[in-house]
């Protein structure tokens, strides 16, 4: 697999409600011993980030699906650091937060617990993520108990588990009982686990898929008293450089390394394991139609507690509000001209109450994949987890934003019917007010602020004075709504496609734009690698905003005598808006009379107001997130 050459559509599979969703298989990575320096300086961990990026969608063997699926997370097994210093930890802390596309969850090793440097470095840094330093979380049905140890070394390099994490690990596996499948996280491997008797016995009871470990950066599969131990590997220099994808079925889990530096699967049995178990059940995730939508919760309901990754790289829950006297989740969403015409004011709303108890946590209930092209019109971005990221720092959120993705088992939970969407609960984490958060979009018109009422009498004690609404805003896509994207595409795809000759005049009075529209008008040829690279980028951009006052049009500078070859380019990109090719050979004269700025080289792209003013000129390859952002910021965010 050549990275450099795989384009892939970033997607989360957000975490769900605690408790089995009905999702059929678990897909996740694992990696280990980082071992990022002191001074942050680890080339060989952006190489494994950017590899496991690029994973999703690659061929792989058959025990693992016709192509690598989406990860629902990425396990790491500790000794993320060398010694843990401050460096180090910030440095890892912004791979996995940022530059890894998928949530993260990590355990400490025995060298993030020494070093010159306080162990709390590395140790603080995982309570403020994880909780604790022992924790689970579910996925799929699957329980992940992910076990930091005290990292006591004995002779021989053999580390002992210690009693005091055997009694933490018994008392989970009794409260998680026999029934549901389970997997243990540690960084210790087999090999290097002086007290495995004592270790297997504290899981006595227990359905125990495999435990995965790391250590001896090495990828490797033992079996000890019939639970298989996963060692996964190092991305060091020193060490191979797999990562190892996991599978887990009803019947079957299955673990092969992949080598991005060697391109190739390990498929040997001391690499790899492919074994029968007693899986997750899978339990029909409920169909969110028209007819059965989920419920919206009810006044005095309990809040569903959830399990979500956020924008800053952490796994949240319902726990880590329990010091606030008031929480408020608010569903939203990036793409929703209405919930971008909240934000200000939920924010507002967090500085204001926030000194007095009141914690705000936002939660994007829409599955990316069924939100078509043409519905982020009003926006720059769409709903994916790595676009959240992106709108939280542009925005500077003042408030945890988390993802609830594919699963949306955290919105079927809640119910929203928006967004935006309120959900008020009080010290005892009841629902004191749920709906609108006032009553007028537009900024500055609102006569009556419903959420800000209920927040002021619950501070007071006082009774909430409305504690029920109805909503406006964008409808939640649901997944089952995926199939509407597919039918848009399609749609476009069939539409027809042409292009026309223009003239040096013809093609002037166009740049003029005598028009009511903003205009985006493109250089390229056919034989410019950078403009084919970008040319999609182009016509999803066209598919976005079509339905405003915006007009892509493309411009060929290829010789006239090819319009047959740029036809049939446009054709198979689906380009379907206004395609010209440029009916002149001489194009010194083309370059002088279109803009003072272009140089010559293509692609050369113009964003054009109504009446002739060019808000910007991009010469080369265009950021799409960049046009797409100025473009939004010049037809409005919001409905008018």
């Amino acid at each position: 697999m050549t990275l450099s050459r795989v384009r892939v559509v970033f997607l989360v599979l957000a975490l769900g409600v605690l408790g089995v969703v009905g999702v059929a298989d678990v897909v996740f990575f694992g990696w280990s011993d980082q071992h990022v320096p002191p001074d942050g300086a680890a080339p060989w961990v952006e190489r494994a980030v950017e590899a496991m990026n690029g994973l999703p969608g690659e061929p792989c063997p058959e025990a693992l699906g016709s192509a690598v699926a989406q990860p629902a997370f990425v396990l790491g097994l500790g000794d993320f650091t060398e010694w843990p210093s401050h460096a180090a930890v910030q440095a890892y802390n912004r791979l996995v937060s940022r530059a890894l596309r998928f949530p993260a969850y990590d355990v400490g090793g025995n060298h993030d617990s020494g070093g010159r440097e306080p162990a709390a470095t590395a140790h603080d840094w995982l309570r403020r993520r994880h909780g604790d330093l022992r924790y689970t979380f579910e996925s799929g049905g699957v329980r992940f108990v992910m076990l930091g140890l005290a990292y006591q070394p004995l002779p021989d390099e053999a580390w002992a588990v210690g009693e005091e994490a055997l009694a933490w690990l018994r008392g989970e596996i009794q409260r998680i009982g026999p029934d549901v499948p389970v997997v243990v996280g540690t960084h210790l491997c087999l090999a290097a686990m002086s007290d495995r008797d004592a270790f297997v016995d504290a899981l006595a009871g227990a359905n125990v898929l495999c435990v995965i470990g790391g250590h001896h950066h090495r990828a490797r599969v033992q079996t000890h008293r019939d639970i298989p131990f996963v060692q996964v590997a190092s991305p060091r220099p020193d060490s191979p450089s797999p990562v190892t994808v996991f599978r887990i079925t009803a019947e079957r889990l299955v673990a092969i390394p992949y080598d991005y530096e060697a391109d190739a699967w390990l498929t040997d049995a001391s690499q790899s394991l492919d074994v029968k178990i007693r899986g997750p059940k899978a339990v029909p995730a409920p169909d969110p139609t028209p007819a059965g939508e989920p419920q919206t919760l009810e006044i005095g309901a309990a809040a569903p507690d959830f399990s979500l990754p956020g924008v800053d790289g952490r796994i949240w829950s319902l726990r880590d509000f329990s010091e606030s006297p008031l929480l408020m989740v608010i569903f939203t969403a990036n793409h929703c001209p209405t919930a971008q015409a909240y934000e200000d004011r939920i924010m507002q709303l967090a500085r204001d109450y926030g000194p007095r108890g009141l914690a705000v946590v936002a939660i994007s209930p829409n599955d990316p994949r069924a939100v078509r092209l043409d519905e982020l019109g009003y926006s720059d971005m769409g709903d994916s987890f790595e676009e959240m990221v992106r709108r939280a720092e542009h925005r500077g959120f003042n408030f945890p934003y988390l993802c609830d993705g594919e699963a949306q088992a955290v919105s079927r939970a809640y119910g929203p019917r928006t967004t935006p969407h309120v959900f008020l609960f009080d010290r005892q984490r009841r629902l004191r007010y749920v709906g609108r958060i006032d009553d007028n979009e537009h900024l500055g018109r609102a006569k009556v602020h419903d959420a800000r009422n209920a927040v002021e009498a619950l501070l007071d004690g006082r009774p909430v004075p409305v504690e029920k609404t109805n909503t406006f805003g964008c409808s939640i896509k649901w997944s089952h709504k995926r199939p509407d994207v597919d039918r848009a595409l399609q749609r476009w795809a069939e539409e027809p496609v042409t292009v026309e000759p223009v003239g040096l005049e013809a093609l002037l009075a166009l740049l003029e734009n005598d028009t009511n529209k903003l205009r985006v008008v493109n250089f390229w040829a056919t034989w410019c690698g950078p403009c084919v690279a970008e040319f999609d980028d182009l016509v999803e951009i066209h598919r976005m905003y079509r339905n405003r006052d915006f007009e892509m049009v493309t411009v060929s500078v290829d010789s006239p005598s090819r319009r047959d070859n740029v036809l049939r380019f446009l054709k198979e990109h689906g380009a379907s808006c206004t395609n010209l090719l440029y009916d002149s050979e001489s194009k010194y004269e083309l370059i002088e009379a279109v803009d003072r700025g272009w140089q010559g080289g293509i692609p050369f792209t113009l964003l054009i107001r109504p009446g002739g003013e060019v808000l910007a000129h991009y010469t080369g390859t265009i950021d799409p997130a960049e046009v797409k952002r100025a473009i939004v910021e010049a037809l409005g965010r919001y409905y008018p």
